[in-house]
């Protein structure tokens, strides 16, 4: 390259820098950038997951977080050391069950929880243990929720208890039933006190429901003038958190007062936070890959290599590049070839012979009522050919090739001498 057309190219080059510098930098004096809300229709994935706002909450802070739905929750705990919230705790456990779930939280785990069922004040409950029966894990801690008596009015505790089971058990909107008001004319806000704050932490709790720790177990408790709202018990290494009801952290209302930060206190250290936002059964393939990964995986690797396998061919293959497409007499040909080499030409010998004399004898009627050899006879004096020739070639059985060729030009012989008879 020469000196004069180097020194263009250096040139040019440097215009084009100078020219993407000047527009980068008239750019950013002309334009700034600005962020717009706009306010959409609530996600799909919002409707399915209450605590959706949580989950990216705590993402925010640094957590890790994961929500998730199962109902057989005690056969896939979390390692130790997560915190796990729980929309409604498997009712009745078996032993083994509520041993493994209590050997987990003694191990480091934190377990976030809400009773579902409202234990009676009259003894014929208490005795039955009617809340035991179903909250087992509850019921050890010595919780129970009782409904409100507000303003000296009767409360129905059995409807209060169908509200909450069906706010556990239904989608949706039996969930945010009460916290899609405008107002927070069914909630209560009560204040508490954490270690290192000098102002108070505040929250709303349903104004229906109260806890009570009968034996007096929890290391932490608020409440108000109704009774326990909140409840932490240690266990081991980890903790139990027991909520009169876990609206405060929903999508609707972590938002509000200091639900958000007060989650935070709770799962503290916890190296990942799980939520159950659903107790409903998994997909059939979600649950199949979550029991038996290696059997879907070999599953899989088998249908590819059988969808692999089905692109070669089993037989020798034929390449027909520079050859023309076969007619119609090629492939019978062919045919008749291929049937030949199979040792199939004995059977196409008779099924021709026998084609023959039906035919004869539907020409001539009057060969039916006589046997073989007269039959044979008379064919061959019209033929002009010898009885015999005709009779072995008809009905005696072939064994050597040169008989099979002798048969086969006398078959010839008389499929002529029938095609003449029938065009004259």
């Amino acid at each position: 390259m020469s000196m004069a057309n180097r020194i263009l190219l250096w040139v040019l080059a440097a215009l084009l820098i100078a020219g993407v510098s000047w527009y980068t930098v008239w750019f950013f004096n002309n334009y700034e950038r600005q962020v717009r809300e706009e306010r959409v229709e609530v996600s799909p994935q919002a409707k399915r997951n209450r605590f959706l706002a949580a989950e990216y909450y705590l993402k925010a802070l640094g957590y890790q977080a994961e929500s998730f739905q199962a109902r057989d929750l005690v056969s896939n705990l979390p390692p130790t050391g997560d915190a796990l919230l729980l929309r409604q705790i498997q009712p009745n456990l078996t032993d083994e069950q509520l041993y493994t779930l209590n050997d987990w939280v003694e191990a480091g785990g934190v377990v976030i929880v809400a009773p579902q069922y409202f234990s009676r004040s009259d003894e014929s409950d208490e005795k039955n243990g009617r809340q035991d029966s179903r909250e087992r894990f509850l019921a050890d801690l010595g919780v129970q929720m009782y409904a409100s008596d507000i303003e000296n009015t009767e409360v129905d505790t059995s409807a209060l208890e169908k509200s909450a089971v069906e706010d556990s058990a239904s989608g949706d909107v039996a969930d945010n039933s009460a916290a899609e008001e405008s107002d927070d004319s069914g909630y209560l806000q009560i204040s508490l006190q954490v270690a290192g704050e000098t102002d108070l932490i505040m929250a709303t709790v349903r104004s229906d429901r109260y806890l009570v720790d009968t034996d007096n177990w929890a290391t932490e408790r608020i409440g108000s003038e109704i009774g326990d709202h909140y409840l932490k018990f240690n266990s081991g290494l980890g903790s139990v958190v027991v909520l009169s009801d876990l609206d405060l952290l929903t999508n609707d209302r972590i938002g509000k007062l200091d639900h958000a930060y007060l989650l935070s206190r709770i799962v503290g250290d916890s190296r990942k936070v799980w939520l159950q936002y659903s107790i409903d059964m998994l997909p059939l393939p979600q649950l199949l890959w979550q029991r038996m990964p290696f059997l879907v995986s070999a599953l899989v690797v088998v249908l590819l290599l059988m969808g692999w396998r089905l692109f070669f061919y089993t037989g020798p293959r034929l390449f027909l590049m520079h050859q023309q497409r076969r007619n119609l007499l090629e492939h019978i040909d062919a045919t008749a070839q291929y049937a030949w080499r199979i040792d199939k030409g004995y059977s196409l010998f008779e099924s021709n012979r026998r084609a023959l004399e039906l035919a004869w004898r539907k020409r001539h009627p009057g060969l039916n009522s006589m046997d073989n050899s007269q039959r044979a006879e008379w064919i061959g004096e019209k033929t002009g050919m010898a009885g015999q020739a005709v009779a072995r070639s008809l009905y005696h059985a072939i064994d050597k090739d040169q008989d099979f060729i002798k048969a086969s030009l006398v078959l010839q012989q008389l499929a002529s001498g029938l095609k003449q008879r029938e065009l004259r």
